[in-house]
């Protein structure tokens, strides 16, 4: 189904031009718009291979181990200031911490033997889901040997949310204001 033709000024002629004019002035803007849609097109056809051969390079690197959203991730960085990315990734740090997310690379935790670094994990993945409001209940790959340890850190994330919950007024509305609205 065609297009319904409409123009700005409603379809109407110019005053004073001829009937071949306006013809003659219409084929040129034809002519003019089919050059310029074939540019486009050639445009787009090597944008599209180019665009491949980005995704080929990808899947190469990805066959070595890196992944395509990382490596776009440093491309990316790589055109930013220093300082803003040390900005950002402080930020991030910080914003990782207080959600109970390991931040930055962090050593080894000192060589501490497994056991003391499965339940530094397990106490650390209860912070995660008590920040989240999830259920006190530790995964399947958490060993029951840690489910204590677990416990605490869910407990102590609960303290954290209560604690910044109870400091930000849920809004200006009083109790009574509250119940008439329900």
């Amino acid at each position: 189904m065609a297009k319904k033709l409409k123009s700005e000024d409603g379809g109407q002629s110019i005053p004073n031009r001829t009937e071949k004019d306006e013809e003659n002035l219409f084929i040129h803007h034809l002519d003019r718009l089919r050059a310029q849609g074939a540019k486009v097109a050639a445009a787009k056809a090597v944008m599209d291979a180019e665009r491949a051969t980005l995704t080929d390079l990808f899947r190469d690197a990805k066959t070595d181990g890196f992944a395509r959203k990382e490596l776009q991730a440093i491309l990316d960085d790589s055109k930013a200031t220093r300082r803003d990315l040390v900005e950002e990734e402080e930020r991030r740090a910080k914003l990782r911490v207080w959600a109970g997310l390991p931040a930055g690379a962090q050593p080894d935790l000192f060589g501490l033997p497994s056991p003391a670094r499965d339940e530094i994990d397990a106490e650390a993945e209860g912070y995660q889901a008590g920040l989240r409001g999830d259920d006190p209940k530790p995964g399947d790959h958490i060993s029951p040997n840690y489910h204590q340890a677990f416990m605490t850190g869910w407990h102590k994330a609960q303290e954290r949310r209560a604690m910044a919950l109870g400091g930000i007024p849920a809004n200006d509305l009083t109790d009574a204001e509250v119940k008439g609205a329900a």
